[in-house]
């Protein structure tokens, strides 16, 4: 299953959809989300962030090898194909998880609005790093 990975830019793609929750959720939506939360009545356990951390790295790792194979696999190679991919891969896999999370959970709706941007942004970065970045693809992956 992970024969033909381009690991580079698996990578590259990890790094740079951490990078883009750390703008996401320590920039751009910090107040609005922790305050949803806190108006929710959940607070915030710093306590064992690096541990958090460490689990959505591995997270977003699994994220993008599933992006890599199913565009290996459906031979999504171009960046259009890719990018609609991703697309389509969260819309049918991830909206539609978390819009269940959120509903049975009852967390707010504007730490939806941002979970979700979040990963719509994430996916859609994913697939044009996995179609652009050719550097250590596998020959057959980086011709297709």
């Amino acid at each position: 299953m992970l024969k033909g990975i381009n690991w580079i830019a698996v990578i590259v793609a990890v790094v740079a959809l951490e990078l883009v929750g750390y703008l996401w959720y320590g920039m751009l939506f910090a107040k609005p989300c922790t305050d949803a939360m806190t108006a929710a009545g959940h607070t915030p356990d710093a306590s064992n962030t690096s541990i958090l951390m460490s689990i959505g790295v591995v997270n977003t790792l699994v994220i993008v090898l599933g992006l890599s194979w199913l565009t290996r696999r459906l031979g999504a190679t171009s960046l259009a194909a890719s990018v609609s991919l991703a697309l389509a891969a969260w819309f049918f896999f991830d909206l539609t998880t978390q819009s269940l999370e959120y509903l049975y959970m009852a967390m707010p709706v504007t730490v939806m609005e941002i979970n979700i941007g979040y990963q719509l942004v994430s996916y859609l970065l994913a697939g044009a790093i996995l179609a652009l970045v050719r550097v250590g693809a596998p020959q057959s992956a980086a011709a297709a």
